[in-house]
């Protein structure tokens, strides 16, 4: 009877135990339903409409205002709004049903509101940018029509004020007669230019009239729309629900509380039972234990061998002493592509690739057969044929009676450590940009090709290319056009070359072409010129179509060096004798070369302690109003008195105090000493005008650059508009988002500000209308184009219409004649600077000037 009674007992207890681990897992998931990430995203998805919303009303009211000038903050919280629509339908689990139905239908008519909000948003975007544009161009085209002073005149300006007090939104005009006043305008009987202002005129008014009730309406739409008021309902009837849910959490957890105090006990109650049962059982599980010790030992070693050769990261073999296969793992299958059955009771050299020859393989197994172990590198074939490397070790297993009974082969597929090798290498010999030799390479092979030369006795030519201009790409259209550039003209390169000629890039925009066993000195011109002619072809990038031209220089071997660095050296000196004589061009090398290359280093360590010595000065160029002949400007520009050359143009010394990196100490000394001088000036009673002063690259580059000008202004205590700085047109297209930012504080010091050397770079109108400059100047080389009659070219005209339209200055520089001086200032031009007005000249010359301030040249 004790029998089925304890049995009973046992399966209550067991029924009990399992419906307290049911209640309280039960118990335990719905008392954890109450997530506070959930409630925290839910609650920041709501504030973040909430907001967005408030922020698009107000961006809307602010364009409405005219405080902003785009739309952009309106598309950007529209998004926002959209964007946390998906978070607004993902409800927390926890949350009751009955308030889920009513927050989803609060939700789904905010969302029917912000749609139908969207909708009022994208009419008065649409509607708004015409009538501001409308309201913007109305008073101009009112003023120059009220300037031609017609008969109308009284009523025109009556008409003027009318329109213009509708588009200030006030409400003291009726518009109902607007229309019947717009239409008897339409019908006067005027003529000429001032018809076709008034038709404009007439034009902007009638959108005016039109759109502005429009705008007006749907503003109000906007901002009285229903959406706050619905997020605010849905964010209490949310935290209504969420309270309700957390008071349900918290019964639960009562529940469980107590359920767990309950199972508690039981397991108590569990544990004292078996452990009673446990030390009836102690004593006959021991002897068994022992039994079956020792065999799960040896069981568990078998199972670790299996494992491991199952599982292994290598290929693993097992061959009997006589080299048949027993066994292969999962890894050899995978590397070999042979299965089991296809390789069992063979011998391995069915994977021979036939690579390694007899020896080889006689020397494996007699090293192996010797030292009992052999490891190295062996090519082998797959099952489909393919030959792949391997690192191999091989080991002999022996009995106790040392006798060879099996040999374990462990292999790696090494072929992508062989791939990586060969890539290694190719990048370690190769320009990365261009898949070209590099310096490295090159080198190798200019001491082939000088030991074949010199082997059949004859030349080899070193071409040194260089890309002119290549830095303006660069600056302009930015490195990744630059590098697609390089790369088309490497393989124009090596399209002309020979298969036995070699084409390097030595870096930057350099190549270098070795020409081995020439056999005429003529070759080498004959293959510069091809090589020239094929880097001159247009470009196509970007929707651009760019011409880039090169320079080349050529040393030969052994007539000009025979050494490496020495042809290197001398076809780059020659290199730079041709970009001097013109560019696009090719020079050999020559002694002069040198002799010149020479004077040049000399010339830039005499340049090096040119400010210390006070060799440089500065010479003024005057620039002269249009109209009046007035000086009204000059240009300051570096002049070094060298203390044996005499005077040295800028032309020779500026780029090497570039390259030099002199060049941003030279641009301080500038601006500090027409700083200087502009006080000598103010001191002495002369009527000093603004000295312009050119800005380097590096110099408007350094972050300290505006402090530095304010604080040469602030120590001579000079008005700021006494000073002008010039920068090019490449050098603001450089970084434009700095450029801006740093014009911009200039600016702020009431400095003056100037585009140099315009129409030569590659500038975009929308950055120029950004930059917050006074004055474009006319490159030279438009002036230059003008001839005798004045009427060769148009671009010097349209340049100034242009500037005109941005209300800019505009500049000639470099007029020289008086066909130029006439077709300039009959086309509006502003300021004149030439030869024509008088040459750069020192500053007590300038001081003469000032005390007259009127140059010849302007009559006629």
């Amino acid at each position: 009877m004790s029998g089925p009674v304890e049995h009973q007992r046992r399966v209550f207890a067991i029924a009990v135990f399992a419906i307290l681990i049911g209640l309280l897992t039960w118990l335990y998931i719905r008392a954890d339903q109450v997530s506070p990430e959930q409630h925290y995203r839910y609650m920041l998805t709501l504030r973040h409409v909430q907001e967005a919303d408030i922020e698009l009303n107000s961006a809307v009211v602010a364009n409405y205002a005219n405080l902003l000038q785009n739309y952009d903050p309106v598309l950007r919280h529209l998004q926002e709004i959209r964007d946390e629509r998906a978070n607004l339908l993902r409800l927390p689990s926890s949350l009751p049903a009955s308030h889920k139905r009513q927050l989803g239908q609060k939700i789904e008519q905010l969302i029917a509101a912000q749609k139908a909000k969207e909708d009022d948003v994208d009419r008065f975007q649409r509607t708004h940018a015409i009538l501001r544009n409308s309201e913007a161009y109305f008073p101009r085209v009112a003023e120059d029509l009220l300037f031609h002073k017609s008969a109308h005149g009284d009523q025109l300006q009556a008409f003027v004020r009318k329109i213009l007090s509708v588009s200030t939104g006030s409400r003291s005009v009726e518009t109902e007669s607007l229309p019947e006043e717009i239409r008897q305008l339409r019908t006067s009987t005027w003529r000429g230019e001032s018809a076709l202002l008034l038709n404009q005129l007439l034009i902007h008014a009638g959108l005016i009239v039109e759109r502005r009730p429009a705008v007006d309406a749907l503003v109000s739409g906007i901002v009285t729309a229903p959406t706050g008021v619905l997020a605010e309902e849905i964010t209490h009837l949310y935290i209504q629900a969420h309270e309700q849910a957390q008071q349900v959490a918290t019964t639960y957890r009562g529940l469980l509380y107590g359920i767990a105090m309950l199972l508690a006990l039981y397991m108590i109650y569990a544990v004292f039972r078996m452990r009673q049962d446990a030390q009836a059982l102690t004593q006959a599980h021991a002897a068994l234990e022992e039994r079956y010790e020792a065999q799960r030992r040896t069981e568990g070693e078998l199972a670790l061998y299996a494992n491991v050769f199952s599982n292994a990261a290598e290929g693993m073999t097992i061959t009997d002493a006589s080299g048949a296969i027993v066994a292969v793992n999962p890894t050899f299958c995978r590397i070999t592509g042979y299965e089991p059955v296809d390789v069992l009771g063979k011998k391995p050299g069915m994977l021979s690739s036939g690579r390694q020859s007899r020896d080889f393989y006689q020397a494996m197994w007699n090293e192996l057969l010797d030292k009992g172990h052999w490891q190295g590198e062996i090519w082998n074939r797959r099952k489909d044929g393919g030959i792949y490397p391997e690192w191999l070790s091989i080991s002999a297993v022996y009995n106790d009676a040392a006798q060879v009974t099996h040999y374990i082969g462990v292999f790696q597929d090494i072929s992508e450590r062989k791939q990586s090798e060969a890539r290694i290498h190719h990048l370690a010999h190769h320009d990365a940009l261009t898949g070209l030799p590099n310096r490295l390479l090159l080198e190798d092979r200019l001491n082939q090709g000088m030991l074949k030369s010199k082997r059949n006795k004859k030349s080899m030519a070193i071409v040194f290319i260089d890309l002119d201009r290549f830095k303006n790409i660069n600056d302009t259209l930015g490195h990744e056009m630059g590098d697609k550039l390089l790369i088309q003209a490497a393989q124009r390169g090596l399209g002309v070359l020979r298969d036995t000629d070699t084409l390097s890039r030595q870096g930057g925009d350099e190549f270098v072409a070795v020409l081995p066993e020439l056999e005429h000195r003529q070759d080498a011109t004959h293959v510069t010129r091809k090589l020239l002619a094929a880097i001159c072809q247009p470009y196509q990038l970007a929707g651009h179509q760019l011409t880039v031209s090169g320079s080349a220089g050529i040393a030969l071997y052994p007539d000009d060096g025979e050494t490496v660095s020495e042809l290197l050296r001398k076809a780059d000196a020659a290199m730079y004798r041709a970009k001097d004589e013109g560019r696009n061009t090719f020079r050999f090398f020559s002694s002069e070369i040198n002799t010149a290359s020479l004077g040049e280093l000399l010339l830039e360590n005499d340049l090096r302690g040119a400010l210390e010595r006070n060799e440089l000065v500065l010479h003024y160029q005057p620039k002269i109003d249009a109209l009046s002949g007035e000086i009204v400007g000059a240009e300051a520009l570096m002049r070094w008195q060298h203390r044996e050359q005499g005077l040295i143009p800028p032309g020779r010394f500026i780029p090497l105090a570039e390259e030099s990196g002199l060049i941003e100490k030279f641009g301080q000394w500038t601006i500090e000493t027409v700083c200087a001088q502009q006080r000598r000036w103010l001191d002495a009673g002369v009527l000093a005008v603004p000295i312009a002063v050119n800005i380097s690259a590096n110099q408007f580059a350094r972050a300290d650059f505006p402090n530095m000008v304010a604080h040469c202004l602030a120590e001579h205590g000079i008005p700021p508009q006494l000073l002008e700085l010039e920068l090019t047109e490449s050098m603001l297209m450089r970084n434009s988002s700095h450029t801006i930012q740093v014009l911009q504080t200039l600016r702020k010091l009431h400095i003056q500000l100037s585009i140099d050397d315009f129409g030569t770079g590659y500038s975009s109108l929308s950055y120029l209308k950004q930059f917050p400059v006074q004055t474009l100047k006319i490159d030279r080389s438009f002036v230059c184009e003008i001839d005798e009659s004045g009427e060769r070219v148009r671009l010097a005209s349209a340049i100034i219409a242009m500037a005109h339209e941005l209300d800019m200055q505009v500049v000639a520089e470099g007029v020289e004649t008086e066909a130029q001086r006439d077709y300039l200032r009959e086309h509006g031009c502003d300021q004149f600077q030439g030869f024509l007005f008088g040459r750069p000249q020192p500053v007590e010359a300038l001081a003469e000037l000032l005390a007259g301030r009127r140059l010849e040249g302007l009559d006629g």
